[in-house]
């Protein structure tokens, strides 16, 4: 069965809310199970975190806290507090990259922290920002790492290049490879896409009251939102299709890509609304339908929002610590998560994978310890990007690693992804399938010029084709996964009618053998029973003779008793 469950995260409150019987006092981060059936599944105390401040992975929690220059990191196998990691300055956003084995930070001055959390090693940026970072997000890919900040602009990192030892001697001079610039007040919140080829796209949502949709990757501005009021977090749709924002007022709007607020500029035009230059430069203004408002205004500013799996239920965090349920759908209020307000604003509200799936595999690495940073200890690596011999990995295998094959005599048992379902899974077209289907094509247009061969088994010659280049027809396997329209047909075999003659006279043979069996069979029998019939004849003239004979001596023996001489009889006189 599938199980859906998320994170929540609380700051403190100006006034404590009252501790009840479904409460725990100094619970700072909750885990629940939405799906399906609701609950508190664990809890981690002493935290005070910021909107953006909370991150998890399959094994840790790491909350930077609000009012210290500390991370926390949890452990949520023990169900305790592992360490508690120090920086230079307060970090005001974190998220987690590379199959979590990376923790990005953002600081309270602009710069941005990359920390490997399975060796310690912490890269450095430069001060790009001028003001505070407020949101980082990691694409799908791990390529890219956005980070939007107080001073309304988002900045565009390569994570690998960041990651690089061959650009280990730049530590601290890091710079982006550009600059999303749209915005005239400070940014709020940030998300990403779930794609993950050239096309994703990312929102924004500022403090001027508008959201700006961004394709980070050609550093374009695709269209601006305009709202009625400041966007206070983001949630985008998992098929990104739509992206919802909260306000202060604790209500919550639906700003749908697909609606005709966004073709309205060209109705006619059959292009996504996003990608459509000639609606690039009109502003979007959802209508008022699409805000829905909260059972009562006691719930408080709306802080942070979140998505289920499916997309069909929003949940959203309060300032009264309480957790609203939203009917995507219907697009109204549904009910109230929690039982019982949390123990300060809820301002984190962190979405984990579903658990239960048949196919799903253990990760290939289980964190069982973070390293803590080391901080200045790979500066000095050498420039033609050679590992420093300090670089230790700390990290534990949850099952055996993927092996070549390389016995002639065994068969593979592991499963080989065939070119179609590469093509498939890959970004974009692979390089290896652009490079044969051109050579295909051009085959195909040399092959164009030349009458194609004959079949070898028809009786009729056909005349030697020009002096010309030979032209080679493109082969195609047995275990592709296409099939060659335009190719000419080469026989394969016999046709229809030569395999049913075939089988008719292979049939009539058979009747024939039948019938000769039978014939030969029924020969066998007559002369079994009659061999029967003369072995039980000798059989009884034997015993008929040996009777006769037991008789003439019984009279001879008779005479003799009576007369006193023996009459021998003709056979034995003989």
């Amino acid at each position: 069965m599938l199980s859906e469950h998320f994170a929540a995260s609380v700051s403190a409150a100006a006034v404590a809310p009252k501790a009840t019987s479904n409460s725990v006092k100094d619970v700072g981060i909750s885990i629940f199970e939405s799906q399906p059936h609701s609950g508190q599944r664990a809890s981690f105390k002493k935290s005070n975190t910021a909107p953006n401040c909370l991150a998890v992975s399959p094994s840790h929690v790491f909350a930077a806290q609000a009012d210290k220059a500390v991370v926390n990191v949890y452990n949520r196998d023990k169900g305790n507090q592992e360490a508690t990691v120090p920086f230079q300055e307060r970090i005001t956003c974190l998220a987690l990259a590379c199959e979590d084995s990376v923790l990005v930070l953002g600081s309270q001055t602009g710069r941005i922290f990359v920390w490997e959390t399975h060796t310690g090693r912490v890269v450095i940026t430069s001060q790009a920002h001028l003001q505070q970072v407020t949101a980082l997000v990691v694409d799908p890919t791990s390529n890219f790492v956005l980070s939007a900040s107080a001073d309304a602009s988002i900045h565009v990192w390569s994570l690998p290049a960041l990651l690089s030892f061959s650009n280990a001697a730049l530590q601290g001079q890091h710079s982006p490879l550009h600059t999303l610039s749209g915005h005239r007040a400070a940014i709020t919140s940030l998300v990403v896409g779930h794609s993950a080829g050239f096309c994703n796209i990312a929102v924004s949502a500022s403090a001027d009251q508008s959201c700006i949709v961004w394709d980070y990757h050609e550093n374009q501005l695709l269209r601006t939102v305009l709202l009625p009021a400041v966007p206070r977090c983001l949630a985008l749709d998992p098929a990104d299709r739509a992206f919802y924002t909260a306000y202060d007022d604790g209500s919550v709007q639906i700003v749908d890509f697909y609606s005709d607020a966004f073709s309205a500029a060209n109705p006619d035009s059959v292009q996504h609304p996003l990608y459509d230059p000639a609606q690039a430069a009109m502003p979007v203004q959802p209508p008022p339908q699409t805000r829905w408002t909260p059972p009562s205004a006691d719930q408080g500013a709306a802080l942070s929002v979140m998505l289920s799996y499916d997309g069909s239920t929003l949940m959203t965090g309060h300032n009264n610590g309480n957790v609203l349920v939203w009917d995507v759908p219907l697009g109204r209020y549904s009910s109230t998560f929690t039982a019982a307000p949390m123990m300060g604003p809820v301002t984190n509200l962190v979405s984990l994978p579903v658990q239960g799936f048949p196919d799903a595999r253990p990760a290939l690495i289980n964190q069982v310890i973070i390293v803590k940073p080391k901080h200045a200890a790979f500066d000095k690596a050498d420039l033609d990007g050679a590992v420093p011999g300090n670089y230790n990995l700390s990290m534990q295998f949850s099952r055996q690693l993927p092996m070549p094959h390389i016995s002639a005599s065994k068969k593979q048992s592991a499963t080989i992804e065939s070119e179609f379902l590469t093509a498939l899974t890959h970004p974009v077209f692979p390089e290896s399938l652009l490079a044969d289907s051109l050579a295909e094509l051009a085959n195909w247009n040399g092959s164009a010029k030349v009458q194609p061969a004959a079949p070898a088994a028809a009786a009729v010659p056909t005349p030697a084709a020009p002096a010309e280049a030979p032209v080679s027809q493109p082969q195609v396997s047995d275990t592709a996964d296409f099939m060659s329209l335009d190719a000419p047909e080469t026989p394969t075999g016999p046709s229809v009618e030569q395999q049913n003659e075939a089988l008719r006279a292979e049939l009539a043979a058979l009747k024939r053998v039948q019938r000769a069996s039978l014939i030969q069979m029924e020969a066998l029998r007559k002369e079994k029973v009659e061999l029967l019939a003369k072995i039980r004849q000798d059989i009884d003239d034997d015993m008929e003779d040996e009777v006769n004979e037991d008789e003439k001596s019984e009279r001879a023996w008779g005479r003799l008793a009576s007369t006193g001489e023996y009459v021998e009889s003709d056979e034995e006189s003989e």
